[in-house]
């Protein structure tokens, strides 16, 4: 199963309105069971703001409709002066070496 890895950056004077979007915003999007496990959030403060991400590992079938629900969900911060966002597809190893042409033995 793919990885759905989101990274939100933004300045760290915009982190109470960040905060306070998110808390405005968070029932609107529930965990989506259905559609992926999250796996992690990490949070870091760096010099040049503030970096927040999601890892999810996506469910059999479900990747279409976890990556709209995600891009939706960042999507709701972009009238904060600063803030920026991206979403990558990483895959696993068996994946990526299948895209190869490769089989690996289990």
């Amino acid at each position: 199963m793919p990885y759905l890895v989101g990274t939100m950056w933004y300045p760290s004077h915009k982190q109470n309105e960040i905060v306070k979007k998110f808390l405005k915003i968070t029932k609107s999007y529930p965990a989506k069971d259905d559609l992926y496990i999250q796996l992690c959030a990490p949070i870091i403060a760096t010099k040049e703001g503030i970096k927040c991400m999601i890892i999810r590992e996506i469910k059999k079938g479900k990747l279409e409709e976890a990556m709209s629900y995600t891009t939706k969900f960042y999507n709701e911060f972009m009238e904060i002066e600063g803030y920026e966002y991206q979403i990558e597809l990483w895959h696993t190893f068996a994946e990526a070496t299948n895209i190869a042409g490769i089989e690996v033995p289990e």
